[in-house]
């Protein structure tokens, strides 16, 4: 009896599920980008989509877009290009073309190969802000006279130009190949002292001294200039050996179990930790942060004095108990309420 009621109650389930599934979809409605409520209109356009597996490098039009892109607390690569389309080297005039008949032959108009290579290039380096400009007030800003170039700004609030940084750096070839130019971003687009990112954290090849802050330029400015003061000062003597970066100690408070550090103040604190591929390093003394106690933990580290930290095993998770009131076998336990309910979902039980 109990076998058959659970088959009827699955078969009037999926009778449901088909009936919603065929007559309510609207393939027309909001969809997921409603409930998002985000995204932007792209007016039906396709080719404003951006590409599987990256996101298409934005065009600047004017120069207002251009310093508005690079104005970003994180780097910024823009190609600059003489022209968006080319004709297409590998056209060839058709057999039988006739000149006075046809007109003169003119190859078809493609993409910039060099544009495409670019797009190839945003499409693999997924933690990079891209965007292109062929406009002839940008390249004049650029002043780029070549066909093709790319440019790679630092982002600028992070930039010290008194500690060596440049703010823009131009890519040596007009080979835009995926590898080179990911090896060069990699090298060149943190400064002395940059943000230490869940984005740019993997810029950072070899071990980094990360210090944790209230990196809010606006409500903390004098802060924040404290901290990078001290951590460029420090920075600039670690070159080589180390590298320096400072991070939101709330944005990136996720990471600071790894370290065994502990944020209980995220307005007013200022923690140190140093990460070296998969190990994670904290303080042995609770100096206040000063460049002499960055330059102390760095050096402990250098000498091998410190253990990485390890993280302890989280909790098991609590014993399973089944319930005592309903059994294993139907939620609520009782069976013969449940089998009443059945009869009245069977849409075949004859009426009397």
């Amino acid at each position: 009896m109990r076998f058959a009621a659970v088959v009827l109650f699955a078969l009037a389930l999926y009778g449901r599920t088909a009936h919603c599934s065929e007559d309510d979809y609207d393939p027309d409605g909001p969809g997921d980008e409603d409930e998002y409520g985000g995204g932007h209109d792209h007016g039906g356009e396709d080719e404003d989509m951006p590409p599987p597996g990256g996101s298409a490098p934005e065009e600047l039009a004017t120069l207002a877009d251009f310093e508005y892109f690079i104005d970003n607390a994180d780097a910024s690569v823009v190609g600059a290009f003489q022209a968006k389309t080319v004709a297409d080297p590998s056209a060839v005039e058709p057999e039988g073309w006739d000149a006075d008949e046809d007109g003169q032959w003119e190859a078809p108009m493609i993409q910039n190969p060099a544009l495409d290579n670019f797009q190839n290039v945003a499409n693999s380096a997924t933690s990079y802000r891209f965007a292109y400009t062929s406009a002839p007030e940008i390249l004049e800003k650029l002043k780029q006279k070549s066909k093709v170039g790319v440019y790679l700004y630092k982002a600028p609030k992070f930039v010290s130009k008194e500690h060596g940084d440049r703010l823009r750096e131009r890519y040596p070839s007009d080979n835009l190949v995926v590898d080179g130019m990911t090896n060069w971003l990699d090298a060149k687009a943190q400064p002395l002292v940059g943000q230490y990112t869940s984005t740019t954290s993997a810029r950072y090849k070899k071990a980094v001294l990360v210090i944790f802050l209230n990196l809010d330029f606006e409500t903390n400015a004098k802060g924040v200039a404290y901290a990078l003061k001290r951590a460029r000062k420090v920075a600039a003597t670690l070159k080589g050996k180390m590298q320096v970066a400072v991070a939101s100690v709330e944005d990136m408070s996720y990471e600071l179990a790894d370290y065994g550090l502990e944020s209980n103040k995220p307005k007013t604190d200022i923690l140190m930790g140093i990460r070296d591929g998969g190990d994670f390093y904290a303080p042995t003394s609770d100096a206040a942060f000063s460049a002499p106690a960055i330059t102390a933990f760095a050096n402990e580290f250098l000498a091998g004095s410190l253990k990485p930290h390890v993280k302890p095993d989280p909790p098991p998770p609590p014993p399973y108990e089944d319930d005592e009131e309903g059994g294993d076998d139907i939620p609520g336990g009782d069976e013969e309420d449940y089998e009443k309910d059945m009869e009245l979902e069977d849409p075949d039980k004859d009426e009397p």
